[in-house]
């Protein structure tokens, strides 16, 4: 092994280590023992498929019992806690996960035998606990190489910064604010503290998960893996199939793929993908929140879609694009707005307040408008509208910046390090004291 190739190998690997025990420290060591001990048991049912490749009927019993388990414990988040089970965050990740990976190995395109990158794979901790997915062939390829680069490392930090920055200083205020509003009474609220309510409950849960899926992303870089795209600016779609086609796009494309439950696709519309599109919804609404109201939610945006495919999309493409804009957003902050609500009573009553027939008066929103309030809500909307595309000729100059900053600390650290030693070499230390 020449030293080019080993320090490149230990490199890669201490990156490595180093973020899946970071990661496992903040999901916290029970809930990360559950995924360990569920990737084991995956994986040996992974084996037994493979064994059984010549017993069809045996593979698709290990592989039915198999997707169910993963199903089972997927929806244990809805009651954490049951019989003393511990269920981490990002549970959904490790599902969809497990799920791609029996599928692919029952239909042979997946090889078992590499146990190291197989449990890799299951528990990919640096993607916890919003994605994005993955696929088994693709992650293991990667996990192969040990390249790491300058260029790779400083795309990784801005990416985990600008994460950061989403979930923390922007979702962070957005999400306070929206949990004080829909916490009042329909009696006190006025007609600007709901749309404001309504807003902040709509980009919060954009700003929620774009963040984390960047700081996956970033870690991944760092580490040698390219994962893909999860969000492309879906407030600025034309259409509510444009905007699922824009919001979780590798979950979207999971559960075309492996759940036969297309959402957002071009499909002929029938009664069944209606109850398929409904199902798929149901798992991106507990993707984003825990809570029965995802299924009047499912049922709506399905019921939305149903209806661009049996003609109102085409009347839609046919208006003006700040008209189609308008019309997305509304139908989407509604959306929101029923995951968000407590019941129906709360949700007619906050409908009311936004079509301007509140009791309170105008203005009742002032006490929320703080000045570090107003700086998020104005970034996030500026960075979820039309304007990032603009600004994103700039990004690789932030990457360069980053690098020369992250290599002018290191040069520092180093000559600050000699410097240090060198002085410590000519002063002499203190003398021995004498027994008396």
């Amino acid at each position: 092994m020449d030293r080019r190739f080993s320090s490149t190998f230990l490199t890669a690997w201490t990156f490595r280590l180093l973020a899946w025990t970071t990661v496992a420290y903040f999901i916290g060591w029970p809930g990360t023992a559950v995924v360990v001990v569920a990737a084991i048991l995956t994986h040996g049912a992974a084996l037994l498929i493979a064994a059984s490749s010549d017993r069809p009927r045996t593979a698709r019993t290990v592989l039915v019992l198999g997707v169910a388990a993963e199903l089972l414990l997927f929806f244990s988040v809805l009651r954490p806690g049951t019989a003393g089970i511990i269920v981490p965050i990002g549970i959904g990740v490790f599902m969809c996960h497990a799920v791609a990976y029996l599928f692919d190995v029952y239909k042979g395109i997946a090889n078992p035998r590499h146990h190291g990158a197989a449990l890799a794979y299951l528990v990919q901790l640096p993607v916890f606990p919003v994605g994005p997915l993955s696929r088994f062939n693709e992650f293991s390829h990667q996990l192969a190489r040990t390249d790491v680069a300058m260029a790779g490392f400083s795309y990784g930090i801005r990416r985990i910064v600008q994460g950061l920055t989403k979930v923390y200083l922007i979702a962070g205020p957005l999400s306070s604010v929206a949990d004080d509003v829909f916490a009042l009474r329909v009696t006190r609220l006025s007609t600007d503290t709901a749309w404001l309510g309504a807003v902040c409950a709509a980009l919060e849960i954009y700003y929620y998960l774009t963040g984390f899926t960047d700081v996956g992303i970033g870690l991944g870089k760092i580490l040698g893996f390219r994962y893909q795209e999860n969000f492309r600016r879906p407030y600025t779609a034309d259409s509510i199939r444009e905007f699922w086609r824009r919001w979780n796009i590798t979950l979207i494309t999971w559960l075309r793929d492996y759940a036969s439950l297309p959402i957002a696709g071009h499909e002929r519309p029938t009664f069944k993908l209606y109850l398929a599109t409904i199902a798929g919804f149901l798992v991106v609404g507990l993707w984003s929140r825990t809570t029965v109201h995802v299924i009047p939610w499912a049922v709506y945006f399905a019921s939305w879609l149903a209806v661009e495919a049996i003609g109102l999309g085409a009347v839609v493409d046919r208006l003006p694009r700040f008209v189609r804009h308008v019309y997305v957003l509304g139908i989407v902050m509604v959306g929101w707005l029923i995951l968000r609500a407590s019941g129906p009573g709360p949700l007619l009553g906050y409908t009311e307040a936004l079509l301007g027939l509140s009791v309170m008066k105008f203005g009742a929103s002032s006490v929320y408008l703080t000045p570090g309030f107003v700086t998020a809500f104005l970034c996030a909307i500026i960075f979820a509208g039309p304007m990032v595309g603009n600004i994103s000729r700039w990004r690789v100059s932030v990457d360069a910046a980053t690098a020369s900053l992250i290599m002018m600390l290191a040069a520092t650290g180093v000559l600050l390090w000699h410097a240090v030693n060198g002085i410590r070499r000519v002063i002499p230390g203190d003398a021995p004291k004498r027994s008396r």
